[in-house]
């Protein structure tokens, strides 16, 4: 704790440092201190790094490094978040075992049933938990390649990642290009499986065999799959989960500016085994590919499951209306068919010709006690690359209620599921794909900034020690050069009160000596008068000595104690007339230069009222605003002619202190009707010595 004297001392230019020597010295031993400190490598490998714009400063590679990253992010910015993961109770396909029980090479093969054109292949991961991990993408393989076979046998290599580990992907898409080829298998042959304790997997979500707008693994009829193991644990793990087409991915959907369409939703029944139905016509007979049937999403009803999607449910077509000669497309009526949460189920259609598609639902959804709704977001029937039923006309069953005014018929070929708009899997693939990219990269350059912090801490700990070496050298000559400057300051500010001294106070002596000297040669009248003289100008001289001594003198010197002493200024002066004093907006103090002209100007102006207006009120008032303050005094004596001969002339003072207050002087005055004087100035003009206190 430091040592203050007991009573306060104001310095004009601030208080005297006391040791400036040991400041210095122990600021130095500070700077020797950082540059020590970072030459340890604990401190290097972890404790401290530089941030990142010294770094860019200091490291060529590092503000390469860092414009990358940048640039990156950017692009990352313009492509759409991962998806929330839309995953239903079909998590996918696994292997697994501990130690060596796992063989290292394991394939999975789906085949399409015929030669199709490819153009690319999508592996999804997965995202559940194991005996020892629980997060995106466990089980991905570290090493694979992918293979397209022929009819004929032969094969072509579309990706191959059997050199080194490939980054794990998430919960992200894996999209690689096949070009167009023409295969009927795809095969991905893994030889590194993840791995955490001991534990060994391989697991994939969903193999998805894209041909324009189409995923053919689950748009083709007959298309099957072979592994070479598999943990077959239904619903959760099976390898029929590669091509159900339901993956943590969900449905292909972006933003969208337009307003929130939920689907279409049937009425409420009181029990599940009621029949609903909607329909859409095509407008003609076409022949199409397949059906997609996208669940509704309302979260606040189920989390993990498609709102209102039935349980048991049947796809047909017919060229009538009526249905009265239909085709069954597919029929889950038999069987409850697995709730595919937000992932749309897509359902073959082999080029069959027909107008008009319907879905049926025979077991309905439970939306709440005893109320049980059929509900879909969208039906999408696809020819070629082509969803022809968009913009399609509904027919529903029933009356065409729901929950709100968010459900409606033709809201069930609008293309879109809430507020999000749907699009085709290739864009939407490719985007989260890229994602995925941009994220590893980002990964690999933040890394490699990692790698080369060490060598910039040591740079940064000598170029430290230096710079404050510089620092603590220049801080104590700019110390000694401001010390220098305040004591000239202070210097002039002295010279400026011997002025004062000399003017109000070696006048006023003057003064009474002449007098003194007269009174002795003059008659008692003459006398009388003279010492009324000498008493007035003693007086005069006591208040101003009271008032340059309150400026110089240890204590306070704030805001409220000027006001006061301005005020007693004017009560002394104006004894005998009606005056009023405002004072507004001074909050804080101006400096004590300005205190000493605001004080001095004040009492040259009431003293020109006094002498010369033969005024019965004065008004006076000090207002302080955006670091300026104006002092008006207004009275309602007998004025005079400003531009008259000698008009004003006496005002020499004031306009002398409005210059060196960096303000002007302002004197307005008629014959009869008063006269206004006003002083404006800086609350603290440049150059000046600052007022501090120590107690």
């Amino acid at each position: 704790m430091l040592n203050r004297p007991s009573h306060a001392h104001v310095f004009l230019g601030g208080p005297i440092v006391g040791d400036s020597r040991r400041v210095g010295l122990a600021v130095a031993a500070l700077a020797l201190a950082v540059g020590l400190r970072a030459q340890d490598t604990g401190l290097e490998e972890g404790k401290f790094s530089v941030p990142d714009r010294i770094a860019r400063m200091i490291s060529p590679e590092y503000r390469k490094l860092d414009g990358a990253r940048h640039r990156l992010e950017a692009a990352l910015l313009e492509l759409p978040s991962a998806p929330q993961n839309e995953q239903s109770a079909r998590i996918g396909w696994k292997v697994f075992g501990f130690g060596d029980a796992l063989p290292v090479r394991q394939w999975v093969e789906i085949d399409l049933g015929s030669a199709q054109a490819i153009d690319a292949i999508a592996l999804i991961p997965v995202d559940a938990p194991t005996n020892s991990a629980s997060e995106p993408g466990v089980g991905f393989p570290r090493r694979f390649r992918v293979e397209l076979e022929d009819d004929g046998g032969s094969l072509a290599v579309i990706a191959d990642f059997t050199g080194a580990d490939f980054p794990n992907p998430g919960i992200l898409p894996v999209l690689l290009p096949a070009r167009g080829t023409m295969a009927r298998r795809v095969r991905v042959v893994m030889s590194k499986p993840w791995g955490r304790n001991q534990y060994y997997t391989y697991a994939l979500g969903e193999i998805m065999v894209l041909n324009g707008n189409r995923n053919l693994a689950t748009g083709l009829t007959g298309v099957t799959v072979r592994t070479s193991g598999s943990l077959e644990s239904a619903p959760a793990w099976s390898r029929e989960n590669l091509i159900d087409g339901q993956s943590t991915v969900g449905a292909p959907l972006r933003k969208s500016g337009n307003k929130l369409a939920h689907g279409w939703q049937s009425a409420q029944f009181p029990s599940p085994t009621a029949v609903a139905w909607a329909q859409i016509d095509l407008g003609e007979i076409r022949r199409f590919d397949e059906v997609r049937l996208l669940p509704t999403k309302l979260t606040h009803y189920s989390v993990h499951q498609g709102y209102g999607f039935p349980g048991k449910i049947r796809v047909e077509v017919a060229d009538d209306a009526a249905f009265v000669s239909s085709r069954v497309l597919a029929d889950w009526t038999a069987r409850v068919l697995d709730n595919p949460a937000f992932n749309p189920v897509t359902v073959p259609g082999d080029g069959i010709p027909a107008r008009y598609v319907r879905v049926t639902a025979t077991e309905l959804w439970p939306r709440a006690e005893n109320a049980w709704v059929f509900a879909l977001a969208e039906l999408q029937v696809y020819q070629g690359d082509k969803n022809v039923a968009f913009r399609a006309p509904v027919t529903a069953s029933g009356a065409p209620t729901g929950e709100s005014s968010n459900f409606r018929p033709d809201y069930l070929t609008d293309g879109m599921r809430g507020a999000l708009e749907l699009i085709e899997w290739p864009v939407w693939l490719g985007m989260l794909s890229r994602r995925r990219e941009l994220l590893y990269e980002i990964a690999g350059v933040r890394a490699r900034q990692a790698e080369i912090q060490p060598g910039l801490v040591r740079v940064l700990g000598w170029t430290l020690s230096s710079v404050v070496t510089l620092v603590v050298a220049g801080a104590i000559l700019a110390f000694y050069r401001a010390r220098r400057a305040q004591s000239l300051a202070v210097a002039a500010l002295q010279r400026r009160i011997a002025g004062d001294l000399h003017d109000e106070i070696g006048s006023n002596l003057a003064s009474i000596a002449m007098l003194s000297e007269l009174g002795e040669r003059q008659d008692v009248v003459g006398a009388a008068r003279d010492l009324g003289e000498i008493r007035r100008l003693a007086k005069e001289s006591s208040a101003a000595m009271r008032d340059l001594v309150w400026l110089i003198q240890p204590g306070p010197h704030d805001a409220p104690r000027l006001a006061d002493r301005l005020r007693a200024a004017a009560r002394r002066l104006l004894s005998g007339l009606e005056w009023q004093f405002e004072i507004s907006g001074m909050d804080a103090a101006p400096s004590l230069d300005v205190q000493r002209h605001l004080l001095l100007a004040l009492k040259e102006m009431l003293h020109n009222v006094l002498r010369h207006a033969g005024a019965r009120q004065v008004e006076i008032h000090l207002t302080v605003r955006a670091g300026q303050f104006t002092l008006e005094v207004r009275d309602d004596g007998r004025g005079f002619d400003v531009s008259g001969p000698g008009g004003g002339h006496g005002f020499t003072s004031l306009r002398h202190r409005a210059t060196l207050l960096q303000g002007q002087f302002t004197l307005e005055s008629r014959p009869g009707h008063g006269t206004r004087v006003a002083l404006t100035g800086l609350l603290r003009t440049a150059g000046e010595p600052t007022l501090r206190e120590t107690k």
